[in-house]
């Protein structure tokens, strides 16, 4: 194999843009922490470090399959893989269902209820892809597909879905709907001409308004799962603090559009910040 098609299957599982990898990490770490009340066990840890690479890396192959055609319009894409000419999509599926194989296998390790969650979670996340031609808002799709880690890690852990975990799924989800809605931002233009619905077509002008308030629902449920743990009035004002600051940059990078990206990305610092604060609560 030629370096220049290696270069064209890592680009193409996105393993060289790794910021996906941490925001779909970030809130499987969370319910680990939550669901084993802080003693996560090594085993389970590695068994959904190495799912959330799998199935991510799988989403990101079929959604350039898909997306083909819309890819080599858009600024922002037209030099993927696929688009490119590097890797054919005969090429792009035997990679796609090497993934996808290889995550099946983890479920061998998962309890029967997971394994059930699972299937829903990988259907979400492998047609996620289609959902910006005929959803309105498909951030809410990827939003229900990234959060749907949290009820596999409780279906394994606990065996169940109790109040702790539907609050964590909402903030999860709330916190996936204000990222993409920034990212969504970065496209804006294109999607407008190749009549692709997002977020931002959407609430159009309202748009900042809205990523804000995202956020604020995701510091509401978030803080309802870290006061079940410790219900401190620090803990408050540092969750209190991440919000406002959170609001700052929206404001402050909402009147320069090349900075969208850079904004979506400091949202990985964030999930690691709420990690922190998860494993200090429960252990405390």
């Amino acid at each position: 194999m030629s370096y220049k098609k290696l270069r064209g299957y890592i680009q193409l599982a996105r393993v060289d843009k790794p910021i996906g990898i941490y925001l779909l990490l970030w809130p499987t770490l969370w319910a680990l922490i939550c669901a084993s009340n802080g003693f996560v066990h090594i085993e389970d840890l590695t068994l959904f470090v190495l799912g959330v690479f799998l199935s991510r890396s799988a989403g990101c192959v079929i959604n350039d399959i898909f997306d083909k055609n819309f890819d080599k319009k858009v600024h922002r894409t037209k030099l993927r893989p696929l688009v490119s000419g590097v890797l054919e999509k005969r090429e792009a599926f035997i990679l796609f269902f090497i993934l996808l194989f290889c995550a099946s296998c983890l479920m061998f390790f998962l309890t029967p209820l997971a394994i059930k969650v699972v299937f829903i979670s990988a259907l979400l996340l492998c047609t996620y892809p289609l959902a910006k031609r005929f959803m309105k808002i498909p951030q809410i799709y990827l939003g229900m597909a990234f959060s749907s880690s949290i009820l596999v890690v409780f279906a394994h852990v606990n065996k169940s879905f109790p109040l702790i975990c539907w609050q964590l799924f909402l903030a999860n989800f709330f916190w996936v709907m204000a990222y993409d809605t920034i990212y969504a931002k970065e496209d804006y233009g294109d999607d407008v001409k190749l009549n692709i619905y997002s977020a931002p077509k959407f609430f159009k002008g309202k748009t900042i308004f809205y990523t804000n308030l995202f956020y604020f629902l995701m510091f509401f449920f978030f803080y309802q799962v870290v006061s079940q743990f410790n219900d401190t009035f620090f803990v408050f004002l540092l969750i209190l603090t991440l919000f406002i600051i959170s609001i700052i940059r929206v404001r402050k990078l909402a009147l320069k559009e090349s900075k969208f990206i850079k904004l979506f990305k400091e949202n990985n610092y964030l999930g690691a910040i709420m990690m922190i604060i998860l494993l200090f609560v429960v252990n405390y």
